[in-house]
């Protein structure tokens, strides 16, 4: 596939170094995804943003880059707790892009000392409360209208763990977004439902024990915009290794979490060309 091309063709990466702290593999039903309960907690990571804190409204967001590609960026469960997705956003910028990160969680994410989340913790309520499309969905519109009146002709949304199943509703209007996706997808098993009502071209990036792509491959293949898609596996990486649970101290993990930010640059550039 097309996505194997670029993979190929990227150097290695030089990442900001990290300070791993204990992994935890217990999961329990409570969460929407076994790989991303097996995954463990995050990595701290030793960055310093080079984008800027703001706000819109009350939403808190993080910019960088500036021009005519906007890319609306959502966290994992740990929203704006943990620097990756800094380090992500000035590396989408790097790549020419006009970032806007949101935090989902306003200040509040999931908390480290309920993960893994015990059933009586209800994860799934708490993420359905907070993080659920219709939450979020005046937030993302409002990163959008920002990222417009400051330049941005074309958009694209892209998340992380179960932000990927927010920015493929966000993806499902065209008329806003020319390109969705993002790594370690985590869909909650609407699969199907997502891949039926997404109206853009989208990049997949599992990780291993996340979900195969095999049902968006075969309904978006004979759409106008199919040959646009980008789906790649990292079964070589755990779920979280381009956000919070990148231990980027690694090689390997650092060299990973470069192709796959590889992959969704090139993805957004072509897709909103």
């Amino acid at each position: 596939m097309r996505a194997i091309s670029f993979a190929e063709k990227v150097s290695r990466p030089v990442f900001t170094q990290t300070r791993p702290k204990r992994c935890l593999a217990s999961c329990t039903r409570a969460m929407a995804s076994e790989a991303c309960c097996s995954a463990g907690r995050p990595v701290r990571l030793d960055y310093e943003p080079k984008g800027k804190f703001d706000n819109i409204g009350h939403l808190p967001i993080y910019r960088s880059g500036s021009g005519n590609l906007g890319v609306v960026l959502i966290p994992d469960i740990f929203g704006f707790g943990e620097k990756q997705v800094f380090q992500v956003c000035d590396r989408f910028e790097e790549a020419g892009l006009n970032v806007c990160a949101i935090d989902p969680f306003h200040g509040k994410p999931w908390t480290l000392e309920k993960f893994p989340p015990k059933p009586e913790d209800d994860f799934m309520g708490w993420l359905g409360r907070v993080g659920s499309w219709g939450a979020l969905e005046p937030s993302i519109k409002a990163a959008a209208e920002l990222l417009k009146s400051e330049g941005a002709t074309k958009l694209g949304c892209i998340g992380f763990c179960w932000g990927v199943s927010i920015a493929l509703h966000a993806g499902q209007d065209a008329s806003t977004f020319s390109a969705c996706g993002g790594a370690h997808p985590a869909l909650f098993g609407k699969d199907a439902e997502l891949a039926d009502k997404v109206a853009c071209p989208v990049i997949l990036l599992p990780a291993k024990g996340d979900a195969p792509t095999d049902v968006f491959q075969k309904k978006l293949e004979s759409r106008p915009y199919g040959s646009k898609c980008v789906y790649q596996r990292f079964d070589d990486q755990t779920h979280g290794f381009v956000a919070a649970r990148g231990d980027w101290s690694k090689p390997e993990v650092a060299e990973a979490a470069g192709k796959a930010i590889h992959l969704m640059t090139h993805f957004l550039k072509e897709a909103m060309a």
